[in-house]
């Protein structure tokens, strides 16, 4: 019974590296051009998320939802403050060069929320885990445009925060979104039918986007790098489960918790590239750990959905 369980959840996360798979295959046999990555990239983030986030946060008013939306927040920012001081810990012990290090820092704060955590919490808990990791995501917006750019190269980068770098077009959405659960506002037929289609192409086309960045990737270092093992150690399994196990130790419900601990055990974000190339940082390391982390979640994302 434990093992069929087992595999019914494989199977459905088996599905979502399929398009994953597909996006790498399409980049490595030169199906499609070197630009569709920041093309699709742009589609999501700007348009086909926001269309998801609103449409799963159009739900009546009810204080257990409201709870459930408090309970994501705080417990959010209490996550972020513990991976934040592991990154830290690890940086003062890791042997490694100091951008090395800028780096295995990032990785372990920031994951793959976006492109591989909204398509898995939304196979697994619909739009009621959405409209949560909304929430989570928001929050990973405020840290990545803050102590993600300071210590991607807190050396060399002289980029200031600016308060318009959080008006993205998905901090925008939940924005909306909160109004009309708030308010009970009923979004006219016609509108909500289109942004549900439109938000329906976001878990393919965010995977293929995935895949395709994990084809331009160099494997030769990958494998034999401890510390880039170590640092995936922590970001699949060690934060995760160190959260889960925290929070079943507190009166969490099931839905906030399974989000929450979802979330957390994402693969490193693709971000980690763009920011390294950005601020003058190691992207060559970071598309390292991108691929591998992405990789082996193939087996550590049914694991924690089955604990789950």
């Amino acid at each position: 019974m434990v093992l069929i369980r087992f595999i019914a959840i494989f199977n459905q996360v088996l599905v979502l590296f399929l398009l994953v798979l597909l996006g790498f295959s399409f980049r490595k046999l030169e199906i499609v051009k070197p630009s569709i990555d920041q093309n699709l990239s742009g589609l999501v983030l700007n348009l086909t998320l926001p269309a998801l986030i609103i449409t799963s946060m159009n739900y009546e008013f009810s204080s257990e939802r409201l709870a459930n939306l408090s309970s994501v927040f705080f417990i959010t920012l209490a996550v972020y403050l513990l991976m934040i001081s592991v990154s830290y810990l690890i940086r003062f012990i890791l042997p490694s060069t100091e951008k090395e290090k800028d780096i295995y820092q990032f990785m372990i704060i920031f994951a793959n929320t976006a492109f591989v955590g909204y398509p898995v919490i939304d196979l697994i808990f619909g739009a009621e885990g959405i409209f949560l990791a909304a929430i989570y995501n928001a929050i990973f917006n405020l840290m990545i445009w803050t102590i993600g750019v300071f210590i991607i190269n807190p050396r060399t980068s002289k980029q200031e925060f600016s308060a318009k770098q959080l008006l993205t077009p998905g901090i925008v959405a939940v924005m909306i979104g909160m109004l009309l659960f708030l308010f009970s506002i009923d979004l006219p037929g016609p509108i909500l039918t289109t942004l549900e289609k439109v938000g329906g192409t976001t878990t393919p086309l965010a995977l293929f986007v995935v895949g395709s960045i994990l084809a331009q990737i160099e494997l030769s270092r990958i494998f034999t790098n401890f510390k880039l093992w170590l640092i995936t150690l922590l970001r699949l399994i060690v934060l995760p489960f160190f959260v889960l196990a925290l929070l079943r130790s507190l009166p969490v419900n099931d839905l906030v918790l399974g989000v929450t601990v979802i979330l957390t055990g994402m693969p490193v974000a693709v971000t980690a590239v763009i920011f390294a190339q950005e601020f003058g940082g190691d992207y060559e390391l970071a598309s390292e750990g991108i691929f591998l982390t992405t990789l082996l979640s193939g087996l550590t994302i049914p694991l924690m959905i089955y604990l789950l």
